[in-house]
């Protein structure tokens, strides 16, 4: 009987001791996972980031332009009646127009300021003639340079623009004798104008370098005079409408962090 005390004895003594030596190194070795978050120091956090208009961009345009041209005789000027009793005509000259796009924008919080340039081809055209005169009035190219302010809320820009506008226009004006254009009588100006432009218009990002646009534009060209072979003077007025759709490329649009 103490034989086998003796023996169980000795085996509890024995797996106490080795308990009692991997108690310590485990509880050291567990140390590390006991830890506090805290004691890692503040975690990083990443602010998220919202998209930018800031940089240069290129594009192209299609759209449609109607607006109101005149030509008159002017009373008291010159030495007669351009339209021979006829006082003048106002003729609505529309057509489409296409051109390219050229800009770069600055974006602070949600302000977006910017400049642009539009160059293209107005196709607008017009004319009206009766038994004793006529006028006609033609569009060609056009050019805008225009200051743009606008509201970015995320991919979406709102915006107001105007400045300078050019167009190549060429009015014609005069009296018909016997159902012909009289060449003492007739006169023809064309250059190009400079006048205003002021618009506004929506541009939505669909993708981080890409954007469409709609935006309308009032363009006017203010008065303009001319005369035929007999000194008569006429006086020439000219403005448009324009709507247009375009699709823009940044080179250089980038998402960045909020302040």
């Amino acid at each position: 009987m103490c034989k086998y005390v003796c023996v169980a004895s000795r085996f509890v003594f024995a797996f106490a001791s080795a308990a009692a030596a991997w108690s310590p190194a485990s509880a050291a070795d567990l140390g590390d996972y006991n830890r506090s978050y805290k004691d890692y120091g503040d975690p990083i956090v990443v602010p998220p980031a919202y998209f930018s208009w800031t940089g240069f961009y290129i594009g192209g345009h299609l759209g449609y332009g109607w607006g109101s041209s005149s030509s008159f005789n002017v009373p008291g000027a010159g030495n007669g009646d351009a339209f021979n009793g006829a006082g003048g005509f106002a003729i609505e000259p529309n057509g489409w127009l296409g051109g390219v796009t050229l800009g770069y924008n600055w974006q602070t919080d949600a302000f977006v300021a910017g400049v642009e340039s539009d160059i293209g081809y107005l196709g607008a055209d017009d004319s009206q003639r009766s038994l004793s005169a006529f006028t006609t009035a033609d569009y060609g190219g056009y050019g805008t340079l225009t200051a743009r302010l606008g509201y970015g809320e995320d991919r979406w820009l709102f915006y107001g623009k105007g400045g300078l506008a050019l167009a190549d226009i060429e009015n014609r004006a005069g009296a018909i004798t016997s159902g012909a254009i009289d060449s003492d009588d007739f006169t023809k100006l064309r250059e190009v104008k400079s006048g205003w432009a002021l618009g506004a218009g929506a541009e939505f990002a669909f993708q981080p370098n890409m954007s469409m646009k709609v935006e309308y534009l009032y363009m006017d060209f203010g008065e303009d005079h001319s005369r035929n072979t007999d000194g008569d003077v006429f006086r020439h007025e000219n403005d448009i409408h324009t709507l247009k759709v375009g699709l823009n490329y940044s080179l250089q649009r980038v998402f960045e962090p909020l302040k």
